[in-house]
């Protein structure tokens, strides 16, 4: 109830004044907005790279470029002054990560999105909406701002979506008849290939959640008119962006890879792309972030536990609660007959579900480099491109890439 309030009574009157200083500066850009639990930084940085390509002067406001306090959806006194620069400036297009906070504090208020896509909605921020029908009914309120929607088709929000809404959307899908279809969809450690309206497509990529996030940037860019055949074969080497299924290099004969998956269906979709080509041990640095949804932590655990081989349990931003306190939280969800917690100074047993608890995150990445044999993956989760950890009120510099060259060095010499 105070979060209502707050949202009609401090949130909408300055999106309205910011909107006047500006004279509505969105009005002269074609804006695309992306919102989903899972894979919206992906879906936009691709509908951006696709624009660009296509010779349209586009500007991307994401996870990873927002102007405005390092937030995906940026407070209006900075989205609308954003707006009126790149007006100044000659952009065209903007393609936008719209939040579920930002929809319900009303930051795009005054703006006309062109066409709009949902990637698809999981168990999130139920610590803010309460009920996934809140947040579901959050989400929606961007495609009633948009001229044009497309829904994923196979995801369980479609129904309840497609109800709230006044006009006719498009669909994407892999499972049920759809305007934009995939069809023969296969997977090998180095490609992933398959058809979408009987249109032949190969992208560098290889994992099998890929063929959602293209599919939805492929039905925008057709939307916006652009030529669907033409725009294939651009994806053959895909974006790449920071902090999603990001490789780092090392000598060893072992995968070390960065990702922002956080949430329990982003973890499902990434581990289990993983899994399928990963020839020996598949291991995993993760933990949660303190003070948000605590709900969704033993499902964590549970869905780390059905796809990893080890995992190594660990600091996440835990602003003011315990890590102890959340690394419990996420062990319930495990399966104690079939689990074994080890120490540090052990080396994991085959043939069962192993987990450490780490407390320091650079100690944790350390052990998952002492313990990796060829063949192996190594996957860090939850922090992807962030550049700082907040560890109770304090925020320190922070980058995993970082964490696994400080690994490497301290493996060479030792």
């Amino acid at each position: 109830m105070l979060q209502k309030f707050k949202n009609i009574f401090w949130h909408l009157p300055k999106s309205v004044i910011f909107n006047l200083i500006y004279f509505f500066p969105s009005k002269k850009l074609t804006l695309i907005g992306v919102t989903g639990t899972d894979g919206k930084t992906t879906t936009a940085t691709l509908i951006h790279y696709l624009l660009e390509q296509s010779g349209y002067k586009t500007a991307l406001i994401s996870t990873i470029t927002s102007p405005g306090l390092h937030t995906t959806s940026p407070d209006p006194r900075y989205l609308q002054k954003y707006f009126s620069d790149l007006g100044k400036q000659g952009f065209t297009h903007v393609v936008c990560e719209v939040t579920s906070h930002a929809l319900d504090q009303y930051r795009y208020w005054g703006c006309q999105f062109a066409v709009s896509v949902l990637t698809n909605i999981s168990h999130e921020h139920l610590d803010y909406h309460q009920t996934l029908d809140d947040y579901i009914k959050a989400k929606s309120r961007l495609f009633i701002q948009s001229q044009v929607s497309i829904l994923n088709k196979d995801d369980p929000s479609y129904s309840s979506i497609k109800k709230l809404i006044p006009q006719k959307c498009k669909t994407y899908s892999i499972k049920t008849k759809s305007d934009y279809l995939a069809k023969n969809i296969k997977i090998t450690s180095e490609k992933l290939s398959f058809s979408i309206n009987q249109n032949p497509l190969t992208t560098d990529s290889p994992y099998d959640y890929q063929v959602y996030n293209i599919l939805a940037a492929l039905s925008v860019i057709s939307t916006l008119n652009l030529d669907l055949k033409k725009n294939i074969p651009l994806l053959k080497h895909f974006p790449e962006t920071k902090g999603r299924r990001e490789e780092i290099n090392n000598p060893y004969k072992f995968r070390t890879i960065v990702d922002f998956a956080h949430t329990p269906a982003a973890l499902d979709s990434t581990l289990a792309s993983l899994k399928r080509v990963t020839p020996n041990r598949l291991i995993v640095i993760f933990g949660a972030t303190g003070g948000r949804d605590k709900t969704k932590r033993p499902i964590m655990g549970q869905v780390v536990q059905a796809r990893a081989n080890i995992a190594i349990l660990t600091s996440d931003d835990t602003r003011n609660e315990n890590i102890k306190d959340i690394n419990q939280q996420i062990i319930s969800g495990f399966d104690q007959n079939n689990a074994q917690e080890i120490k540090p100074n052990y080396f994991p047993k085959e043939k069962i579900f192993n987990y450490y608890q780490i407390d320091n995150r650079q100690d944790a990445f350390n052990q998952a480099i002492k313990i990796a044999q060829p063949g192996d993956t190594i996957i860090a989760c939850g922090k992807g491109h962030e550049t700082s950890i907040l560890l109770g009120n304090t925020e320190y510099p922070w980058s995993e890439s970082e964490a696994f060259r400080t690994a490497f060095r301290l493996k060479k010499s030792s």
